[in-house]
């Protein structure tokens, strides 16, 4: 996905959510690499191919959010394996709409907070039973700390610009597995504050490095 450049009215570029967060350490990220290695697997060649699975299941949901029929020819660079787990990702997606009578709204939606001083794209904004609802896509092998950062982070930005539609229809990350391909739904009716607090924290950090960076050259 083209990494997008997030400009203020008076013109004043800010940093994205996703960059700001990179701050963090990755310690699951660490850990998942000692664990394959333990098993006698290169770290390198699992998490391409997991990715593949994941990439690939994440455009095949895409393509039906859209109404497009996916292109068969990035079908057949996918070995059997690799579009099995896609396929499975993408048929657990339907069947999870489906049942919870999700509506999407805007896909790939960004936006800059003027208040903070940072933007972020938005996966998805629906309505699940009418109500607004923000969804956020992940492909890994568990929930972490950084997303429901992540996630305040957006939640924010989409009630900064739309206060009349506050997300009454909860707060969703929506994840396939980076191993199997297994397409698993998590559900919030809010983040934590301290989520967004941290979020600020990292924000302010970002800022004084680049200053920091900048003085050193």
């Amino acid at each position: 996905m083209p990494t997008h450049k997030y400009v203020k009215l008076d013109g004043t570029a800010v940093v994205g959510v996703t960059t700001a967060i990179h701050l963090l350490d990755k310690p699951a990220l660490l850990y998942w690499a000692w664990e394959q290695g333990k098993a006698g697997k290169d770290f390198r060649e699992t998490k391409d191919k997991a990715a593949e699975a994941g990439t690939l299941g994440h455009y095949l949901i895409e393509q039906d959010i859209h109404g497009v029929k996916p292109d068969q020819a990035i079908l057949d660079r996918a070995t059997k394996e690799v579009l099995d787990q896609a396929e499975t990702a993408y048929l657990n997606f339907l069947t999870w709409k489906e049942t919870n009578h999700i509506e999407l709204v805007h896909t790939e939606l960004p936006l800059v907070s003027e208040k903070y001083s940072y933007g972020g794209t938005i996966d998805y904004i629906g309505r699940v039973a009418g109500k607004y609802a923000l969804l956020d896509w992940k492909t890994s092998s568990g929930v972490y700390g950084d997303y429901i950062i992540q996630i305040a982070a957006y939640a924010q930005l989409w009630l900064e610009h739309n206060p009349d539609k506050p997300l009454t229809g909860g707060i969703h990350l929506l994840r396939i597995d980076k191993e199997n391909g297994k397409f698993t739904h998590h559900r919030w009716d809010s983040t934590p504050p301290e989520a967004f607090e941290v979020f600020i924290d990292l924000l302010d950090i970002y800022n004084k490095k680049k200053i920091i960076e900048k003085a050193a050259k």
